[in-house]
């Protein structure tokens, strides 16, 4: 059949179908369907994002991946980590921006406090992370669990390639921690939001960083 187009839109009481017909047997096979269920067989790819009623969208991600301890390697995008269960410190790459797409995302998620003085690096030498990503960081002034202060540090765009996670005894980063990385289509964004640890009492001093 000739390609066609309609100057309106198309309709139809039964829905569409995209089909496959085998050149030697003639079998066809459906690879997606639109109607008032659809189903797409191949690759959504959504250029202007996605939305719900309520504004959250349903994990994909079934299981979550425990890094080793001394974790030293590329991160897995799409994928939901356990930072290592030792709280030492970790070097994790970020998926090269060649090779990703729009949509990708990376967790990260403490449930062991990070060791004082241990630094949990995250992020790809000259690849910098878009601006104004950022990581919230909890202190609690007064050494006690009232009147948290909150502080934040963003990106830059330019140069900060790697975003430390700092352990310091009274500060954190602590148990609940969260990183979420996602990929724009060009560039890597972070927001992490890290919980205090002890006493609360120290001022957290994880930042986003050159080196």
């Amino acid at each position: 059949m000739a390609n066609t187009t309609f100057n309106g839109p198309v309709r139809s009481e039964n829905g569409f179908k995209d089909i496959t017909v085998a050149a030697a047997t003639g079998a066809v096979t459906t690879n997606s369907t639109f109607s008032n269920n659809t189903t797409i067989g191949g690759t959504l790819g959504v250029t202007l994002g996605i939305s719900n009623p309520t504004g959250v969208v349903a994990p994909s991600i079934t299981a979550k991946t425990q890094m080793a301890n001394a974790f030293s390697a590329a991160l897995v995008k799409n994928t939901h980590y356990l930072t290592p269960a030792d709280g030492a410190a970790f070097t994790a790459t970020l998926p090269a921006q060649a090779s990703s797409s729009t949509g990708d995302v990376i967790i990260l998620e403490w449930q062991v406090v990070v060791d004082n003085g241990a630094t949990q690096k995250v992020g790809t030498a000259g690849e910098f992370f878009m601006a104004k990503s950022a990581v919230y960081r909890m202190t609690g002034a007064t050494g006690s669990a009232v009147g948290l202060i909150q502080s934040v540090d963003a990106a830059d765009g330019t140069g900060d390639d790697f975003l430390n996670f700092i352990g310091l005894t009274n500060s954190g980063p602590g148990i609940g921690t969260y990183a979420v990385f996602t990929f724009n289509g060009s560039v890597w964004r972070a927001e992490a939001r890290c919980t205090s640890s002890g006493t609360g009492a120290a001022a957290n001093l994880s930042v986003f960083a050159t080196t």
